[in-house]
This record gives C-alpha cells, sequence and structure tokens, in this order.
C-alpha cells in the first residue's frame, strides 16, 4: 500500500486557513505570525538597501552636505578700480553702502513665512513675494546664493536689521561699494556706469569669479575696462551655526583691487568745449566735438551735448528714464561715436586726395564752374538733374577747397557731365564763353575729363579711416558708410550713377561718418598720413601708483599717398580760413594760423543725406587742424540743424580754448593779414605766405 506523502508546514497553514474559514472561523494564531515574520524581513530588507545606498553608494555627497551645512565659502568682492584724469584728478571713486541679503538654506522652512512677514514691514516690500522667492531659492541648485532683499538701507534700518538676528535666521547685512562719479554729467558719456549683475550674466560669469552682488560695467569706460578695473574676488572658509552665523574663520585669501585708470582727457577743455557747444547750440538738438592729438591720436575732449548725469543711475525711476529716452536730443547717446551723419564738404579733402593722389588732377589743374552743373538722365537726355554750388567762377585744388566748390569735386570724382551726344545744344554766348576758358586750358565746357569713379573714391576713404570704427577704446562705436556700386544695388535694386558719384564726392548721398571719424582723418591730413587709433585711456596704474600698463599709440593705418599731396590739401585748408568759408574760425583765433574747411550736409527728415539736386535742413560741420605751421590737434565739430559757417564760429572758439589751456598761444606765430574782399592778386599773396610756413 502506497503511503500519502505528507503536506508541508506550508500547505498545512494554508488548509488549516481553509478549514477555518469553511466553519467561519477567524483567522488563526499560527497564520498570523507567518505574517507578520514576513513583514518584518520584508522591512529590514527595505531598511539594509537604504543604508547600503546612503552609506556606501552616497556617502560623499552626504559627507559634503553635513559639511557645508557647518563650514562655508564666503567670496570677498574686490574694490573696484579708480579712474583719473590726465593730470591725476579724481574722477570716480567707491563709496561705501549697504545691502540686506538673505541665504535660504539658513531659513528653517516653519520660518520662512515670518521671515517673509518681518522683512516685508520694515523695508514696503511685498511678503508673498519674498516668501517665494525664499521657496525658489530653497529648491534651486544652490540654496546658499544670496538673495538681494534690499540696497541702500538707512543707518537706522541696518541697526534694526543687525539687532533683530535672532527673529531674522539667514537675514545678513553686507557691506558693498558704489560708484561716484565726480564729474558725473561732463564726463558721462566716457566714464559710463555700473548696474547691478543680472542672474543671466552671473550664471555666465561666475565661472570668472563673478559674485552676486557684483556691479559689471554698462558703457563707456567702465564697461571698455571691465575686466581691469574689476580686480579678483578673495575667499573665507568659515564654520557657521545652524542659522548661518560666523562661528570663526577657518582661512582667509584677500581680493586683489582693480586696476586704476588713467584718462588722456583734459578736463579744463572739456569743460569749455561743453560750454561752447551749449552756447552756439541753438536749434540743434544736439551737437558734438572731439580734439584729438595728431601725433598719437589722444582724445584730449569728446563731447556730446546734452548729456546726462551718471550717478542718477543709482536711484533712477522707470519714468526718469523714459523721460531720458523720450528726449528729441537723445542724451544717452555719445554722438560723437554713436551717431552718423551726412558730412557734406567737409568730405571733400578726401576727394582731394584721391583726385591728386590717382593722377586724375595736378596742383595747376583749373575747373570752371558756372554756379550748378547739369547732369542729363543717360537715358531720357530730356530729363535734367541739377547739381548746385555755393560759388562760381575757376578754381585749382586749394581755391576749391577754400572756397568750398562742389563743380570743382563733382569734377574730380565723377568727370565732366557732357559725355551724352544728344544733350541740347547750349545758348551761343554760354557757348562761347566756355570755348574761351577751354582755349586757357580751364576744364569747362564740352573738354573731356575723366574723374576718379566711385569706386578709387572709396578705396581712398578707407584708406583714410572711413566706413569701419576707429577702434577707440570705449563701447557703442558705429562705422559710418562708404556705400559701393554693388551695395546700392543689393539695397535699392538701381545701378550706379554719375549723379550718385557727384554726391559722393561732395559728402551727400549714402556716404555717413561720426564726428570721431572726421577727427582722425583731419589728424591724418596734419601728420602726414598716420591714421591712429584714437584713446581715452592714458595708462593703467595699481593701487601703489605705478604704471602696469602704458599706453602705446596704435597707427590703424599709414597712407600710402606722396607726402606733398597731404600738403597741398592742408594749404587748401590754411587758405579756407583766410579767404574762404571757414574764415568767422580765424576771427575768433586771429592769433594763430590753422588749417580748417567747412561742411553743410543737406538730410531728410528720417536724418539722411539728400542728392545734390534735392534741398533739405542741413548739419552743420567743421573740421581743423592747429596750429599749420607745426600741427599739434585735429578737431571735428558738429551741430544738428544748423551750417558750416556757424559750426566755424565755435570750431575758433574750440580752438582758442585749446591755445589758451595748452599755452600754445603764447607761442604761435600770427597768420598773413587777409582781406574779406579777395581778388586774384590777394590770393597770390596769401598763398605764398601760406607756402612759406608749408612743411
Amino acid at each position: 500500500m502506497q503511503r500519502r506523502p505528507r503536506p508541508g508546514k506550508s500547505e498545512g497553514v494554508a488548509r488549516e486557513y481553509a478549514q477555518h474559514l469553511e466553519h467561519g472561523e477567524g483567522f488563526p494564531v499560527r497564520a498570523k505570525v507567518w505574517v507578520l515574520g514576513g513583514f518584518i524581513l520584508l522591512l529590514f530588507g527595505i531598511l539594509t538597501v537604504q543604508l547600503v545606498r546612503l552609506q556606501l553608494l552616497r556617502h560623499d555627497e552626504f559627507v559634503a552636505r553635513a559639511a557645508s551645512n557647518r563650514v562655508r565659502t564666503i567670496d570677498i568682492p574686490p574694490a573696484r578700480g579708480l579712474i583719473y584724469d590726465r593730470d591725476g584728478n579724481l574722477l570716480v571713486e567707491n563709496a561705501p553702502a549697504y545691502q540686506i541679503t538673505l541665504i535660504a538654506a539658513d531659513v528653517p522652512d516653519d520660518e520662512v513665512h515670518n521671515v517673509a512677514e518681518e522683512l516685508a514691514e520694515r523695508f514696503g516690500l511685498r511678503a508673498w513675494s519674498i516668501e517665494q522667492e525664499i521657496w525658489d531659492r530653497k529648491y534651486s541648485a544652490d540654496p546658499f546664493l544670496p538673495l538681494l532683499i534690499y540696497e541702500d538701507p538707512s543707518p537706522a534700518q541696518v541697526i534694526d536689521v543687525t539687532s533683530s538676528r535672532s527673529t531674522l535666521p539667514g537675514v545678513n547685512v553686507e557691506t558693498v561699494s558704489i560708484r561716484r562719479y565726480e564729474q558725473g554729467r561732463l564726463l558721462g558719456h566716457i566714464l559710463g556706469y555700473v548696474g547691478a549683475i543680472t542672474e543671466e550674466e552671473y550664471e555666465e560669469l561666475s565661472n570668472s569669479r563673478y559674485l552676486y552682488s557684483d556691479q559689471i560695467g554698462r558703457t563707456g569706460i567702465e564697461a571698455a575696462y571691465e575686466r581691469q578695473l574689476r580686480g579678483s574676488a578673495g575667499r573665507q572658509l568659515v564654520e557657521v551655526d545652524a542659522v548661518g552665523n560666523v562661528l570663526r574663520t577657518l582661512s582667509n585669501r584677500s581680493p586683489s583691487p582693480g586696476l586704476s585708470v588713467v584718462l588722456t582727457i583734459d578736463i579744463e577743455l572739456q569743460q569749455r568745449v561743453e560750454e561752447i557747444l551749449l552756447e552756439h547750440q541753438g536749434a540743434s538738438l544736439f551737437a558734438s566735438a572731439v580734439i584729438l592729438n595728431v601725433r598719437n591720436g589722444e582724445v584730449l575732449a569728446m563731447v556730446s551735448v546734452p548729456n546726462y548725469d551718471v550717478n542718477i543711475y543709482e536711484d533712477l525711476a522707470t519714468e526718469d528714464y523714459q523721460k531720458l529716452l523720450d528726449d528729441p536730443g537723445q542724451p544717452l547717446i555719445n554722438h560723437a561715436i554713436q551717431d552718423q551723419f551726412p558730412p557734406g564738404s567737409i568730405f571733400k579733402i578726401v576727394t582731394a586726395v584721391a583726385g591728386l593722389a590717382e593722377g586724375t588732377i595736378t596742383p595747376e589743374t583749373r575747373i570752371y564752374s558756372p554756379g550748378v552743373l547739369e547732369v542729363h538722365n543717360e537715358l531720357s537726355p530730356g530729363i535734367i538733374y541739377r547739381f548746385g554750388d555755393t560759388t562760381q567762377g575757376v578754381f585749382n585744388i586749394r581755391t576749391a577747397l577754400a572756397e568750398s566748390s562742389n563743380v570743382f569735386f563733382y569734377y574730380v570724382a565723377g568727370g565732366d557731365p557732357y559725355r551724352n551726344p544728344e544733350n541740347p545744344p547750349r545758348h551761343p554766348s554760354e557757348q562761347e564763353r566756355l570755348d574761351d576758358l577751354a582755349d586757357d586750358g580751364v576744364v569747362a565746357g564740352d573738354v573731356k575729363f575723366d574723374g576718379v569713379g566711385n569706386e578709387a573714391l572709396a578705396r581712398w576713404a578707407r584708406e583714410m579711416g572711413f566706413d569701419s570704427p576707429t577702434g577707440v577704446d570705449l563701447v557703442g562705436e558705429v562705422g559710418g558708410l562708404i556705400t559701393s556700386a554693388e551695395q546700392k544695388l543689393e539695397a535699392f535694386g538701381e545701378e550706379w550713377r554719375d549723379g550718385d558719384t557727384y554726391n559722393m564726392a561732395i559728402g551727400q548721398g549714402f556716404t555717413t561718418v561720426t564726428p570721431l571719424q572726421m577727427a582722425v582723418a583731419t589728424a591724418a591730413i596734419a601728420n602726414g598720413g598716420t591714421v591712429y587709433e584714437p584713446r581715452v585711456v592714458r595708462e593703467l596704474v595699481d593701487t601703489n601708483g605705478r604704471v602696469v600698463q602704458p599706453w602705446q599709440p596704435s597707427v590703424r593705418n599709414q597712407i600710402d599717398v606722396d607726402p606733398e599731396i597731404l600738403r597741398i590739401v592742408r594749404e587748401g585748408m590754411a587758405l579756407c580760413t583766410l579767404m574762404g568759408t571757414c574764415h568767422d574760425a580765424l576771427v575768433e583765433l586771429p592769433e594763430m594760423l590753422i588749417g580748417g574747411k567747412t561742411g553743410t550736409a543737406e538730410f531728410n527728415q528720417t536724418g539722411t543725406a539728400v542728392s545734390g539736386e534735392e534741398e533739405g535742413p542741413t548739419h552743420g560741420w567743421f573740421i581743423a587742424f592747429a596750429p599749420f605751421d607745426d600741427p599739434e590737434i585735429a578737431v571735428a565739430v558738429f551741430f544738428e540743424f544748423s551750417a558750416g559757417y556757424l559750426a566755424s564760429s565755435a570750431g575758433g572758439e574750440i580752438l582758442r580754448a585749446w591755445a589758451e589751456t595748452s599755452g600754445a598761444l603764447s607761442t604761435s606765430i600770427p597768420p598773413p593779414y587777409a582781406r574779406v574782399a579777395i581778388t586774384d592778386e590777394e590770393y597770390e599773396r596769401l598763398y605764398e605766405a601760406v607756402r612759406e610756413r608749408s612743411h
């Protein structure tokens, strides 16, 4: 007989449990013990796994977290470098101030609401906003990154917070520095200002040791020399208690202060230039002036009016900032480098260099201007464009610069306009007059004459520094525009015409420049062809006054031109002050011979230049170098809604201000006596006097 297998314990328990259920009885005691034992084993298994995970797999992470609750790194901001003028006068310094900050990790969860309420009551803030910021930071990647609660509290508020640390866990009073600008309005566009670092900037720059409380340069020198001015942050390793109070310092590394900046700017000259611009501003919404050292590119003065006081950025309200934005004079813009305008006739110095360098004209070439140049449409000769002139007569290159003859430079750039055989005939008396001039060797009438062309003219303009930024050590500089035929075709779908070249020759049409570019080009004419990179910083010094980085002149280009050509242009500019359109400058400075050129640039209401046959409102320009005998400075003056002769009067005063402040007036050689009415004989006398002093 076969024996039935004996059931196992588990089967027995199950059978016993089933029998109990059949008879309606409850869960047996033995089954309860088994279930309880299995549950306990499961719990011990979970605890064992968790223990292994914490003690072995994530040991280093939790050790670091524990240490961070006890040991903390505190970054110490460096002292920002100072800024001085060329004579060592302090222009920008650091003033002490306070900030109320909060470390979210040091605020217990059950205290977040109370801390937010207390801070809101003390500083007039929204409690819900502070509370939300605390929670957001608590659960961020860096809960120890301080939150800025309030800037520049009063002394009473500082004392109140300091004495209430027990009820304000995680709240700290930090000492910071803010910038104070001694000449905040006069030099605002040059100095610039600093602003609080944004969260996006902090994330980007934190690897460069920037701190959450840092101020970063926004414009001017503050932005251009941010890296040198800032310095390097220090670091402290401290032990703290549960609410963030420092118990002891474990290690300390001092910050390295930033380098200080010494400017090239002459404060006295800057002040006088600003006064002169404001006095002559009249209907102009804005004006600007630049004075350069022609021998190295130093910026002695750079003024743009209206201006604004950069100190206001510490407490600038939204509505006040909007007023600055809405001001038609655009005070936030440095018009000397951040705005571009049609140059008008001051651009003729470029056309003169191009014409002489390309061999299109010689110093003896004479061109007749009847007072207007008529250009017949190349496809429809019946359509006539009239390009006006401010004068008429026969001119050579020197007298054309002096009297600013448009027609002379139309010819130099674009050639004679009488190429179309279908042009209607002239009146017999006019034709006879032109024939007589042609017989005398004057370019007039049907005398064939080829100009340099727009491409060559553009090339020489770029040689002199146009169509690109000058490289000045300030942020936001624009580069102006020298347009090519390809650019016109791409922008407007139109071919380049002779009229475009004529406009370009006299600084109209598509051409735009900045006042600083004009000063750089004028300096190159004066110094023999060296295009310097302008600079407003002379040197960088450390806290002991030791020069760390001396400034060295930087040459952007050496114009490849015969020095004789530049001398001829300088002579024409000297005659401009003696007998031509720049005479008002001579009236203001009769003790010194200078070289100058005026410009009256027409533009439309969108601010772009108009063509030669159109009329519109005008900008006023004046460029100059002084003294003529041995040039030291170049000047560019610009007035919106003005004229060249008005700008030359202001320019003469600016030149006088420089001559007086520099001492050059006492050693200058007076110019030759000049009469208002200039005959051919008077011109020869003045020219010979200029020639004798020309180098």
